[in-house]
């Protein structure tokens, strides 16, 4: 079996491609019910945020399991496979932990070292564990990835180094707008950016701050906690009129703020700017809204470089360190896991030769006492714990070789055992 993760992520793929292929949370649970029906895999978990979607999958047919991928991404965004192919990237096997490793810790995100994305990992795991769809090997690789990014974060502090998307996306909103003090803001969403979004407006200062979303009781709920007001999806035209501020942050599939709306707005009598920060993909603010008078717009694309230039101080070389490490330790304990059975049925083997043998010695002298008895029977089971002692010494550390696979073979002929898995899919060289 080989672990695969593929997919497309902002290192790959411009946003206007990577918001065509954008799941929401009820397309991502589709796709991963989709891949669970494929018989080329055998476990699938599928991570979809802002700037990626990947499927990590389990299978002995990595060739097919990506394939139905492709096909899936393909029919969700209608693009042709052939297209969707050209898109994506493709890690196996070690490559593969190490790459969920480094996406855990915030290693590969826009914002270096991010910590939403541990929890967005979380998530997926959680979804897929839910629905049925991991099993051993997924179940061990996310769990011991999630560990990963915890000894990440309280090791290097990474997290509290981090670029916050938010802050510096309402930092580029003060570029534009002037101080936040006393301005009046809209806060569509009520998730977790939603929320962040409220915190950090109350923290700078700004004036009315008020919390939209399509369910009433979770906008009233987060704006109890920050002092700020509630109201219904269906409010927000009038709020465009009176606002300076707007940040979209919702799990839409299609922009929920459109020209329409802004345009009245703008038409009711206001010659305020109002800046809209859009923190989605798929869009929450349709670009063309940047094309009315008085109205400016930050989204995901232009705060790529900001967001890069505030990583500068991620401590990333002792967090790759880190990775790497954890990385090496659960490839050795699965490495190890594929030879436990041969090591348990050498012992037996070399221990059930003992024992038949002394049975037979003590068998054809009766008169032997029971001290001597046990003396023999001691003696026989020493020589042959020591004679497996020292192959099953080898047979761990030759596993955990790219080129043991021939060790483990030859001890297999030895002395029995399970079969050994044979080389294309030999865990020193693909499986984790």
């Amino acid at each position: 079996m080989t672990a695969v993760v593929t997919g497309l992520s902002h290192h790959t793929a411009a946003h206007p491609v990577l918001e065509r292929f954008a799941l929401t949370a009820p397309e991502a649970a589709a796709l991963l019910e989709r891949l669970a029906r494929s018989p080329a895999l055998a476990e699938a978990v599928v991570l979809a945020t802002c700037n990626r979607v990947e499927a990590y999958l389990e299978s002995d047919q990595p060739d097919r399991a990506v394939d139905e991928v492709v096909r899936a991404l393909g029919d969700i965004a209608g693009v042709p496979a052939d297209d969707v192919r050209t898109l994506l990237y493709t890690h196996r096997g070690p490559d593969a932990v190490g790459h969920l490793f480094r996406v855990v810790c915030g290693l590969d995100s826009m914002a270096l070292g991010e910590f939403q994305i541990r929890g967005q990992v979380r998530a997926a795991y959680g979804l897929a564990a839910d629905r049925g769809t991991t099993g051993p090997v997924l179940h061990g690789l996310f769990q011991h990835a999630l560990r990963t990014g915890k000894r990440v974060e309280s090791t290097t502090g990474v997290g509290r180094a981090a670029a916050d998307l938010v802050g510096v996306a309402l930092d580029a909103a003060t570029d534009l707008l002037g101080p936040l003090p006393g301005r009046s803001a809209v806060v569509v969403g009520a998730g977790a950016l939603g929320s962040l979004a409220v915190s950090a407006l109350r923290r700078a200062g700004a004036g009315d701050v008020v919390v939209v979303n399509r369910g009433r009781d979770a906008a009233r709920r987060l704006a109890e906690r920050h002092g700020a007001r509630a109201a219904g999806l269906e409010d927000l035209p009038g709020l465009l009129a009176r606002a300076d501020l707007v940040v979209a942050a919702t799990g839409a599939g299609e922009p929920v703020i459109t020209t329409g709306p802004v345009a009245a707005a703008r038409a009711a009598g206001t010659e305020r700017t109002t800046v809209f920060v859009d923190l989605s993909l798929p869009r929450n603010v349709d670009p063309a809204v940047a094309r009315l008078p008085g109205v400016r717009l930050v989204d995901l694309a232009g705060l790529e470089a900001r967001l890069k230039e505030a990583s500068a101080g991620v401590p990333v070389e002792e967090a790759q360190r880190i990775v790497a490490e954890e990385t090496a330790a659960f490839l050795a304990g699965r490495h190890l896991a594929t030879v436990a059975p041969l090591i348990v049925a050498m012992r037996n083997n070399v221990l059930s030769i003992a024992e038949a043998e002394v049975g037979r010695l003590l068998g054809r002298t009766p008169a032997l006492g029971d001290h001597v008895r046990g003396e023999v029977e001691r003696t026989a089971r020493r020589i042959a714990e020591k004679i497996v002692h020292r192959p099953t010494v080898r047979v761990r550390e030759m596993a955990a070789q790219p080129d043991g696979h021939a060790y483990v073979a030859v001890l297999h002929d030895l002395f029995g055992g399970a079969e050994p898995v044979p080389p294309e899919h030999s865990t020193g060289t693909e499986t984790p």
